[in-house]
């Protein structure tokens, strides 16, 4: 079992499985037809039992090769979406010097633009972030922007969704069950809206996920 490997033989064994799941999916096609090298990943951060994942919806660049070594973490904190909400990420806990979360993506599977990726392609993908999940065994999942959750609707794996609005209800989060787990979303960093609707939304985050 997963429970019983330790944090460097279960990513070698869930990299090796995203490669499987990976060349079998369209958007590996699609990259085959266009000559390209999107490859894959499955996280960006040391894996962390027992702490919080914060994920986002899928790998972007459009030539990579394929992941093969357990990534540091030293390089996120230069991520524009985490310079951007470091200070609203920093009241739920994150230290971005011991790099103390988890980051990965719902897809493992790298693209340009998200738009490529079909719903086979999550299909295949929702497994694996699945078997990270369980492995670390997080107090909370944290979703940068709403169309994570979106999709984990769409697959019918989310419970007791609740949506917290800016005070225009304009803007939204969400909180809910992602298997047995607590799952949130926050706007992303780049949509367009105003400090105080971001601010309205994170407030009310920040303290349901501090119970955790």
């Amino acid at each position: 079992m997963d429970k019983n490997k330790s944090e460097i033989q279960f990513f070698a064994e869930l990299l090796s499985d995203t490669e499987k799941q990976f060349k079998q999916s369209p958007v590996y096609q699609k990259q085959l037809n266009q000559g390209k090298n999107w490859n894959y990943a499955v996280c960006a951060t040391p894996i962390q039992r027992e702490r919080g994942i914060i994920f986002g919806i899928n790998w972007g660049g459009d030539d990579y090769q394929p992941q093969t070594q357990m990534p540091t973490g030293e390089n996120i904190v230069n991520y524009t979406f985490i310079k951007q909400s470091r200070k609203n990420l920093e009241q739920v806990g994150l230290n971005f010097k011991d790099i103390n979360f988890n980051y990965t993506n719902l897809c493992f599977f790298r693209t340009p633009r998200e738009s490529l990726l079909e719903e086979e392609d999550y299909r295949l993908a929702l497994p694996l972030f699945e078997r990270y999940v369980r492995y670390i065994n997080p107090p909370w999942l944290l979703s940068i922007g709403g169309k994570n959750m979106k999709i984990l609707d769409k697959f019918k794996l989310l419970r007791d969704i609740e949506r917290h609005y800016d005070q225009h209800r304009r803007f939204k989060g969400h909180s809910a069950q992602l298997w047995q787990w607590n799952v949130f979303s926050a706007p992303h960093s780049q949509a367009k809206m105003t400090n105080k609707a971001r601010r309205t939304i994170w407030d009310k985050l920040i303290v349901l996920m501090n119970k955790f």
